[in-house]
């Protein structure tokens, strides 16, 4: 009995450990989440499954949805979340879409896959309704800013040094 209920403590032990692991959802890793088929395959999909709500139509009403969701360390697509403050029925027709999505290929940290979030903008647009291309990291952006501002000063201050002595 003494084994039975250790062998279950390990277990549940275990279960709980997975279960926060899953719990990080990060903001960027090493190789991003990737749609069965790349991006263009992502665009085509939502171009075809999105459906312009009709009481908007009918009063051309248009507006940008921004969309956050986790693609889980399993590929499926988790924690949807509307960012933008659009229409009701724009929202849920984003959410419908996005819960349509197959399996992704998850995200990989250390070799090891991870839930990663990703967000994207869907434009409801009578004209031409396509979905554009996701928002960009900005803290990659950032950190890359940073990177050339510290070699730029570096070098200045390095040719300043040598000029001295």
């Amino acid at each position: 009995m003494k084994k039975l209920l250790l062998l279950f403590a390990l277990f549940s032990a275990q279960f709980s450990f997975a279960q926060s692991q899953e719990k990080e959802i990060l903001l960027e890793a090493e190789v991003n989440p990737e749609f069965p088929g790349g991006e263009d395959a992502l665009y085509a999909f939502i171009s075809k499954n999105v459906n312009y709500p009709n009481k908007e139509k009918e009063n051309n009403i248009t507006g940008k949805v921004i969309a956050r969701f986790a693609i889980m360390s399993d590929g499926t697509v988790a924690n949807i979340v509307i960012l933008s403050q659009t229409p009701k029925a724009f929202n849920d027709e984003v959410i419908r879409v996005l819960k349509l999505m197959p399996k992704w290929k998850p995200g990989m940290q250390f070799g090891k896959p991870v839930a990663v979030y990703f967000t994207i903008p869907i434009v409801f647009n009578l004209e031409d309704p396509k979905p554009i291309k996701p928002l960009p990291n900005k803290s990659n952006d950032l950190n890359k800013i940073v990177g050339y501002v510290g070699l730029v000063c570096g070098c200045i201050i390095g040719i300043l040094l040598f000029k001295l002595f």
